[in-house]
């Protein structure tokens, strides 16, 4: 296993967590207000995991040339967890059944990233 693909699925394996901790810390009859909208850190239009450039670039208040290096390091970071869910996915087939393949897809499902970014704006400074 190469060290892109283990940091990548630890960084999965992390996102999940933190939403399952911060379900769990909610009261189920909790009903807020809309609340602002979160900053997209991790892009809701892409699969679990993966960082939203433009947002990031946004929230990390970058520019100029810092801003062009993040983006090419946000595209390289975002390249391998793409590669390393598919990787994953390659593997499992061999190993899961097709019930444990398709939570496997809900956990890369692009429906996680926003509840990311709630529990990240809900923790901010």
């Amino acid at each position: 296993m190469t060290t892109t693909f283990r940091l990548s699925i630890g960084i999965l394996v992390l996102a999940v967590s933190l939403v399952t901790l911060d379900a769990r810390q909610r009261p189920a009859t909790s009903q807020q207000s809309s609340p602002a909208r979160a900053p997209e850190v991790f892009c809701n239009t892409m699969q679990a995991g993966a960082l939203c450039p433009t947002g990031t670039v946004s929230v990390l208040k970058l520019s100029g040339p810092k801003a062009n290096q993040w983006l090419d390091a946000v595209q390289k970071y975002n390249d391998a967890v793409e590669g390393a869910t598919r990787k994953l996915k390659a593997d499992a087939r061999n190993i899961l059944t097709p019930a444990q393949m398709a939570e496997l897809d809900r956990w890369m499902d692009k429906g996680l990233n926003p509840e990311v970014n709630r529990l990240l704006a809900s923790r901010s400074r």
